[in-house]
C-alpha cells in the first residue's frame, strides 16, 4: 500500500489492483493527471487504507482479484465506512458476471478492459466534478 500526493488537484483515489504492471502504470496515469493516489493490491489492504486515509473522494476496482476478494467486496467494505453513496468505478474484462451485479448502482461506473487512458480520466473528471 503506498499513499502518493500532488499539488495539482484535492481529489484522493484509491486504486485497488493486483497485477503490479497494470496498477503502477494507472498510477502514474492518475498521478499525472494531477490526481493524489493511494495504492492497495487486495481487499484487505483496500480496506486498512480507507481505515487510514479520510479524505478519499473515490475508489477505482479491478473485479478479480486473485482470490483475495472482488471489486464488489472492495467497494462494499469501502462504503460500510464511508456511506452507501461513496463514488467508485469497477475496471473489468469480465462482463458476463460483474456488470450485472453492479446494474442497479448509481453510484458506480464500470470500464472495460483493456482500459482507455483517456476515457478512465474523462469518467473521472464527471464523477469528481
Amino acid at each position: 500500500m503506498r499513499a502518493e500526493s500532488s499539488n495539482l488537484s484535492s481529489h484522493h483515489i484509491l486504486l485497488v489492483e493486483d497485477h503490479p504492471s497494470v496498477l503502477n502504470a494507472t498510477r502514474m496515469l492518475l498521478k499525472s493527471a494531477g490526481y493524489r493516489v493511494t495504492t492497495a493490491t487486495s481487499l484487505a489492504e483496500a480496506i486498512e487504507c480507507t481505515r487510514d486515509s479520510p479524505d478519499l473522494d473515490l475508489v477505482i476496482t479491478d473485479y478479480h482479484l486473485n482470490g483475495r476478494g472482488t471489486g464488489k467486496q472492495v467497494i462494499s467494505s469501502v462504503r460500510e465506512m464511508r456511506g452507501l453513496d461513496f463514488k467508485a468505478i469497477v475496471i473489468t474484462g469480465d462482463t458476463a458476471s460483474a456488470v450485472h451485479q453492479f446494474d442497479s448502482d448509481r453510484g458506480l461506473c464500470w470500464i472495460r478492459k483493456p482500459v482507455d487512458p483517456a476515457q478512465l480520466l474523462t469518467l473521472l473528471e464527471t464523477i469528481l466534478a
